[in-house]
Order: structure tokens, then sequence, then C-alpha cells
């Protein structure tokens, strides 16, 4: 049945119906041609036989009293109208007989009946007409024959009585029988009607219910669970929608906050930049102002050797030790400015220059007091030129330092300038991804909006497929 459609089924219950409505017409049919062919029959025998059986008793009556009045009043016309009803009696008899139906004890009754009225006509003709013919002059012998007529006369009364009664009461019970059969055929027709009627509803019923109601059922119990499931996954998606807004709002506002932290690190470490390039300009000076220190230092050693050197044949010669030591004293001079100018690193060169001027002052002043401090003052000219030379030594790694320096302050210089450059990509990420979050939580905002309009969808849904369960009878479970 599965494979049938539902129309096919209804249609099929519709069939029932009909074949069944057919059956019980033809069975009535079938029946009353039954029921017809045995009224028939009794209408055709047992109804005339009655009849004609009456009509005999009632002429054997008749003929009786004429035969009786023919002999009281001697009229011959009496007498004759007997013999005539007796002969219309004994062509009944025999017709009953002649009808076909009966049961062949009536007939041969009837037979029988219609050869005894038709002797006792002949005999009651002979015997009543010799009453006529007598006039009067009755012998014993005329009253037997008439008594023995009487006593025939009496017993084909009571059998004609009782042919009359018996074919009576065979109409009467046919004519029950077939009532009874015609009540009985209708309570068939009408138990065959009514169980085609019940076969047809349960037929339709289980079609209903099965293929339709059933089904019906079934889809709109899914389709609520499948509402409840979409309300709670659509009240769910939108709380979600509203957390995730909400935490994107946060986001966006974290972004922000980080953004402008960015750009503020991004400003610092322009300016960090900044000043690194005027601290590798700085290094780049003090290189140069340590390379020129160098350069006089260099030349340094070599008057200190050269006045190392002359001194030691200077004996006389104080005019050439003052202008050597007036030198000395512009170029300790020239090393403080520069040592000034190189700051902390040129330090440990002023307390040198400052050194060698002292002892320039000294010389100068030995060569003014005394020649006699010569030899001291050669031994504090070695000793210069010793310091000299230690000096020449730190001015060297003064420099190497100063190249290091330089060199670390362009590298820090550089990497401070691709760190503002990398900061600024990342605060243009920051920017977009600020713009995205902001739309993130936008869209989610707008989800929860339409989470919930879904939800009130869904509702209205459900409410509508409760109207169908009610509409279709009742509610699934």
């Amino acid at each position: 049945m599965k494979r049938f459609g539902i129309a096919a089924k209804i249609w099929m219950s519709i069939g029932i119906f009909i074949v069944g409505f057919l059956a019980s017409i033809v069975l009535s049919q079938i029946q009353g041609y039954g029921t017809e062919g045995r009224l028939r029959a009794t209408a055709e025998s047992l109804f005339p036989a009655a009849q004609k059986s009456q009509e005999a008793e009632s002429g054997f009556a008749r003929a009786i009293k004429s035969y009786r009045d023919a002999v009281m009043l001697e009229d011959a016309a009496a007498m004759e109208a007997g013999g005539v009803a007796l002969e219309e009696v004994a062509k009944s008899l025999r017709a009953v007989s002649a009808l076909e139906g009966l049961s062949d004890g009536h007939g041969a009754q009837a037979a029988k009946l219609a050869g005894e009225v038709e002797q006792l006509r002949s005999d009651s003709t002979a015997i009543y007409g010799q009453f006529l013919k007598a006039a009067g002059n009755i012998t014993e012998q005329m009253m037997q024959q008439s008594k023995e007529v009487a006593a025939r006369n009496d017993t084909v009364t009571k059998n004609l009585a009782s042919l009359r009664e018996a074919l009576s009461r065979q109409l009467r019970e046919d004519l029950n029988a077939e009532a009874a059969n015609s009540r009985r055929q209708r309570m068939i027709g009408l138990g065959m009607f009514l169980v085609t009627i019940a076969v047809a509803l349960v037929a339709v019923s289980l079609t209903i219910s099965r293929s339709i109601t059933g089904p019906v059922f079934h889809v709109v119990k899914g389709v609520l669970d499948a509402a409840d499931e979409a309300a709670a996954a659509s009240s769910q998606m939108a709380k979600s929608g509203q957390v995730v807004a909400s935490g994107a709002n946060e986001q966006a506002s974290y972004l922000t906050e980080t953004s402008a932290s960015l750009e503020e690190i991004a400003q610092h470490t322009r300016e960090n930049a900044g000043r690194a390039a005027s601290a590798d300009e700085l290094m780049r000076n003090a290189r140069s102002v340590v390379e020129r220190a160098s350069r006089a230092m260099e030349e340094l050693r070599a008057s200190m050797n050269e006045i190392s050197t002359a001194s030691h044949q200077v004996a006389g010669v104080l005019r050439t030790i003052d202008e050597i030591a007036f030198h000395t004293n512009i170029l300790a001079l020239n090393a403080a400015v520069e040592a000034a100018r190189a700051g902390e690193s040129g330090a440990g060169f002023s307390v040198v220059a400052d050194e060698v001027r002292a002892l320039a002052a000294r010389s100068a002043e030995a060569a003014r007091n005394s020649g006699t401090l010569i030899e001291e003052t050669l031994g504090k000219v070695d000793s210069g030129v010793k310091l000299v030379a230690s000096a020449h030594t730190s001015f060297q790694e003064i420099s190497q330092a100063v190249d290091s320096g330089s060199a670390l302050v362009s590298e820090i210089a550089a990497n401070n300038e691709k760190q503002s450059q990398s900061i600024g990509q990342v605060n243009g990420m920051m920017s977009r991804m600020e713009g995205i979050t902001q739309g993130n939580a936008a869209n989610a905002e707008e989800s929860a909006s339409a989470a919930s309009a879904m939800s009130e969808q869904v509702e209205r849904t459900r409410q509508y497929i409760n109207e169908l369960a009610e509409l279709i009878g009742s509610r699934p479970a």
C-alpha cells in the first residue's frame, strides 16, 4: 500500500464502498427475483387453487341447497341448477388439480374430489329425479338412497372444507414465509450495506490516519521540533551576537587605545631616531675632533721627540727652550679647547693638555730662572715624551672607541628609522583592524537582530502549525 498515493488510496476506499453497495444491490435483486418467482408461483397456483377451492365449496353448498329445494318444492329447474352447480364444482376441482406448483397431495385430493363430485352429481340427479317423478310416493329405498347421498354430501363438504383449509393454510404459510424471507433479505441487504459502509469508513479512516493525518502529524511534529531547535539556535545566536557585538565594541575600543599608543610610540621612535641622528652627527664631529687631536698629539709627540733630542743639546740654548715652551703652551691650549669640545670623551685629554701646559710653563720658568735646571728639565722632558706617547696611545684608543660608538649610533639610528617605519605599518594595520572590528561589531549586531527576527518568525510558524494540527483534528504530542 505504501507505493500508492493518497488520492489512489482514497479512490480505493471509495471503490470498496461502491463495490459493496453494488454487491448489496445485486444480492437484493437476486433475492428479489427469487421472491418474485415464488410469489408468481404462489399467485399462479396456490392463490387460484385456494380461490377455486373456496368457489367449489360455495358452489357445492349451493348445489346441495338447489337439490334440497328441488325435492322439497318439486322444482325441476332447481334440480337442473344443482346439477349445473356440481358440474362447475367439478370443473373448479379439475382446474385445481391441473395447476402447477401444488403439492402432489393437494392435486390428487382435488382430482379425487372432482371425481366424487361428478359421481355425486350423477347419483344425486338420478335419485332426486326419482323423488320428483314419485310425486310424493317416496319409497323406503329412495329414502335410503337419499340418506346415502346426504352422507356422501357431508363427506364431500368436509373434504372440500379440508382442501380449502389446506390450500388456505399453505397459502398463508407460503405468504408468511415469503414475508419472513423478504424481511430476512432486507436485513441481509441492510447488514451488507452497513458492513460495506463500515468497511469503507474503516478504509477511509485508515487511509486518512496512515496516509494523511499520520504523516501530517509526523511532519507537524518534525516541523515543531525543528522550530524549537531553530528558536533555541536563534536565541543562542542572538545572545552570541550580542556577546560578540559587545566584545567587538570592546575590542575596537582596545584597538583604538592600542593605535593611539602605537602612534605615541611611533612619535617617540621618530624623536629617538632624530636624537640618534643628532648623536651620530655629534659622534662624527667628535671623531673629527679626535682625529685632529690625534694628529696634534702625533705632532706633539714628534715635537717632544725633537725637544728631547734638542734638550740634550740646549745646555746654553734657553731661548730655544723658551720658544718651545711657548709653542707647547699654545698646543696645550688648543688641545684643551678641543678636549672641551669633545666633552666627556676628551676629559682625559684635557687633563693631559693641562699637564702639558704646566710642563711647558715649568720649562719656561726653569729656562728663565736657571740654566742649572736643564738637567732636571731634560728628565721631565723625557717624562713628557713618554706621557705624550701614552696620551697618543690613549687618543688612538679613544678614536677607535669613537669610531665604534659612531658606527653603533649610526646602526641605532638606522634601526630606529626601520622601527619607526614598522610601527607606522603596524599602526596602519591596527587602523584597518579597527575598521574591520567595527564592521564585525555592526555585523554581529545585525546578526543578533536577524536572529531575534528569525525567532519571532519561528514563533509565528509554530502558531500556524498548531492551527493546522487543530484543523486536522488533534495536536501532535
